[in-house]
């Protein structure tokens, strides 16, 4: 709204009109860029920032303007100076860097005195003195430039309100900071596209990582498909070597899933073009909060590159815990059914008939030899017997004699067995062991195995291909960095800088739209609304169809680990093995796949590490979900009645502030990442595949090499099940823990603070975040303090108090406001 003029304003102006149209000098217009430098915002490092107006066109033609002196639209608009003894900080332009400094087109402060430009830009002694007072405005001595590829003059706009046609708003959508540009360089490590450098960098290391480890495994194996071993020895030593690096890839993935979120927070927030298509056709989308539902009103281009960034970044999740595995170096343990004699060494018969398993004289004299020593072997009853030999591996024995009831004075061998042969084959109804000649076993003799060996491998294969995933990943985190003149809304900042610099009509005297009248399409509202004050819980803010998808994503994983807690531990184990070690395959715990299937490592790696795409599923909800807890508590601040500075994605301000972080802050997105990279690591290792491979001690192997090819099955540990389930409970409490939260009051209810206008009930929504974004240009016209306003710190509340029928109005504004109050109604 234009400023209403006294008659000596108006003889003044003349005066300044006519010398408008003198010849050479005066025969321009003064540019915007060069105005009193104690009314410009500076950030802590001295930038300046080169223009107030975004739009390079000029304002609407709606807005009265009066054009300034001096540099005429087809000047030279190269670097300027001044008289100041300090010094001059410039905006870096690549044509302008090595130009020398001084510029015969610089305006002289000494040709026109300040109280003209300072009448021209509408201020009075009042306004000067205040703004002289607030510290962080301008930096005397210093001079900005003016950007050398603008062209047109940028006129002074009185009143603070574009055009309300679309075409008007619409001029600076897709470059709602283009007013106030940064230098190349600041400009790309800071807010937002600083965040995607950092991530897509840590993303490129863990990718170096995983091309060397490539190499290597390359140059060992000479396959790709080959499999090398990291490490081969003491079983102790490869497990802690199999826990280390399964802490490594779960710290790697949840920094590739965290980057990946980041960058699918930033593609899915809509430009101010796309929010304004959206509420003309009485849409709404999503604001400051990572957003499947915005994919259906953003770019091509952009919906693409974060679908693939966020399925190549779950999928990594997932292969890089199936790249290694650890291999047991098992002895299979011979089996022979014997009388009580042969410990008494009794003669025995070793034909074909009686000898299955193929054991030499020596092999069987030696077991006999060895019964007889006191200790040499472990006595156990028949039934634990055949608890420990009727699983897939026996690691702790070498050797079993099952004595039997028979009586026998021809031999004291009755039958041997194949070696590894299951005693479940010989179990009777009632789980006792019956022999081949019909006889029942009274106890079982093992013999203890030597130490163990196990290796510590890698697959190349999968590596490969988490390798071209990783890459996938950062090729698209960087090509986000390439489109310099993308300029979302990403954060809450960014939108409420957009709306006080351009105003959605579509919203217009609706102060206290709610996201239900958005949803039944009663936008813009007809008539003034009451605000009914109650409290406001953290956990109303989601809405129902998210804390829904939450719920389902934490019982996705949840069950069925407490599921196979609950049956593994009643598995007829003893007491002792109820719960067993991370990452270590035991026996009765590891399930062969089905006898019509064969799996090999890496399909079997493959399909144990599966469950890790519903924990990377489970980060993306979690993590959206807590953003809507903060992101309605960062707006409801705005009502307190003290000023806050709008916190930026890009391009800050005045008072604005940036940060890499968007909207979840620093502490509670760490938190979150430990939290999964834990529940990551005890996921790999709860669920893992158990490779074993079988030599014997028995002579009639040759040379002791493998008798039986390498089984690949599932292994289950009990513990690492136990602490995901921990972790699990212990997320669940932490959500519900915030949205117990109650929101500050900022409203009065019989004299009583209650309620906040604010808070954002059911989750973001565009449209709700621009109803109250409205400031008034009456209030900012009387006493100047509004002006500017998206440059300065602001808070929300009562800005016009209602007089008679007329409502009160609502909106931002840099100094005090009034409280929203029940019992009156607000447009």
């Amino acid at each position: 709204m234009a400023r209403q003029r006294s008659n000596t304003h108006g003889t003044m102006m003349e005066t300044i009109m006519e010398t408008t149209r003198r010849p050479s000098l005066w025969n321009g217009s003064l540019r915007r860029d060069h105005i009193r430098l104690e009314d410009l915002p500076q950030d802590q490092e001295g930038q300046q920032y080169t223009h107030y107006t975004s739009s390079k066109s000029g304002p609407s033609t709606r807005s009265r303007s009066f054009a300034w002196p001096f540099h005429g639209r087809n000047t030279s608009e190269a670097q300027s100076t001044t008289r100041s003894s300090r010094f001059t900080f410039r905006t870096w332009q690549p044509q302008t860097f090595f130009r020398p400094h001084d510029d015969t087109a610089s305006i002289d402060r000494s040709i026109v005195p300040d109280y003209v430009v300072n009448f021209i830009r509408g201020e009075t002694p009042e306004t000067l003195a205040r703004r002289k007072e607030q510290k962080k405005w301008g930096q005397h001595g210093v001079e900005v430039a003016p950007r050398r590829e603008t062209v047109a003059s940028h006129p002074l706009e009185f009143g603070h309100y574009y055009s309300s046609s679309t075409s008007d708003i619409t001029q600076d959508l897709n470059a709602d900071s283009n007013w106030s540009q940064r230098s190349g360089l600041r400009r790309h490590i800071t807010g937002w596209r600083g965040g995607v450098i950092f991530n897509s960098l840590i993303s490129f290391i863990i990718l170096l990582v995983g091309i060397i480890c490539l190499i290597l495994v390359i140059t060992k194996t000479r396959l790709l498909s080959g499999e090398s071993a990291i490490f081969s020895g003491d079983c102790g030593t490869a497990e802690h070597i199999n826990i280390g690096i399964h802490v490594v890839i779960n710290v790697f993935g949840v920094a590739i899933l965290s980057g990946a979120n980041y960058v699918f927070q930033v593609l899915s927030s809509p430009t101010r073009r796309e929010v304004v298509i959206a509420h003309e056709n009485k849409r709404w989308l999503d604001i400051g909060v990572p957003s499947l539902r915005n994919f259906a009103h953003i770019s091509g281009f952009r919906t693409t590159i974060a679908a693939i960034i966020l399925l190549s970044a779950a999928a990594t999740q997932v292969i890089y815990n199936a790249v290694i595995f650890t291999t047991q170096n098992v002895v299979n343990y011979d089996v022979a059914f014997v009388t009580q004699s042969f410990l008494d060494h009794a003669p025995f018969n070793n034909n074909l008939a009686t000898n299955n398993g193929g054991l030499s004289d020596s092999d069987l004299t030696n077991l006999q030899n060895t019964a007889s020593k006191a200790g040499a072997f472990t006595n156990m009853t028949s039934t634990i017997c055949l608890q420990e030999f009727s699983s897939v591996f026996q690691p702790s024995f070498d050797a079993v004699l099952l004595i039997t009831d028979t009586v026998s004075t021809t031999s004291s061998l009755i039958q041997t067995s194949k070696s590894g042969t299951s005693l479940a084959t010989f179990a009777s109804n009632n789980d006792d062991i019956t022999a081949p000649d019909g006889s029942l076993v009274q106890y079982c003799l093992a013999r203890p195995s030597a130490p163990q060996t196990c290796s510590v491998n890698l697959s190349g294969s999968i590596l490969g291909i988490a390798v071209l995933l990783n890459l996938a990943t950062v090729i698209s985190m960087a090509l986000i960095l390439a489109r310099s003149t993308f300029e979302p809304l990403v954060t809450l900042g960014d939108t409420i800088r957009s709306y006080l610099r351009n105003p959605d009509p579509t919203t217009a005297d609706a102060c206290l739209l709610t996201k239900p009248d958005v949803r039944r399409g009663n936008w813009p509202l007809s008539e003034a609304q009451f605000f009914v004050p109650k409290d406001h819980y953290w956990f109303q803010t989601p809405s129902l169809p998210r804390w829904a998808l939450t719920a389902f994503s934490w019982i996705a994983i949840s069950v069925p680990a407490a599921s196979a807690l609950g049956f593994l531990t009643r598995w007829n184990l003893p007491t002792a093995q109820a719960l067993t070690p991370f990452g270590v395959a035991t026996p009765h715990l590891t399930f062969l796949p089905p006898s019509s299937s064969s799996f090999g490592t890496a399909p079997m790696a493959l399909l144990d590490a599966l469950p890790q795409l519903l924990l990377a599923i489970l980060y993306f909800v979690v993590n959206a979900h807590l953003t809507t807890f903060f992101l309605s508590h960062e707006f409801s601040r705005f009502a307190l009645g003290r000023p806050q500075p709008l916190r930026v994605s890009s391009n800050p301000a005045g008072e604005q502030t940036t940060s890499l972080y968007l909207t979840l802050p620093r502490p509670v997105s760490w938190a979150l990442l430990l939290w999964f990279a834990a529940a990551g690591f005890a996921l790999s290792q709860a669920v893992f595949p158990g490779v074993i491979a079988f030599t014997t001690s028995s002579s009639s192997s040759t040379g002791g090499m493998p008798r039986h090819p390498d089984i690949v099955a599932t292994s289950f540990s009990t513990q690492a099940l136990l602490a995901l389930l921990a972790l699990l409970v212990a997320l669940a409490v932490g959500i519900l823990g915030l949205g117990a939260r109650r929101a500050p009051a900022a409203s009065l209810a019989s004299g009583e603070s209650k309620g906040n206008p604010l808070v954002l009930r059911g989750g973001s929504c565009s449209a709700v975040v621009s109803a109250r974004c409205h400031h008034h240009g009456e209030r900012a016209a009387q006493d100047g303090q509004d002006r500017d306003l998206w440059l300065r710190s602001v808070v929300w509340g009562v800005v016009e108090e209602g007089q008679g029928m007329r409502p009160a109005r609502c909106g931002f504004s840099a100094g005090s406001v009034g409280c929203v109050d029940a019992g009156r109604n607000y447009v």
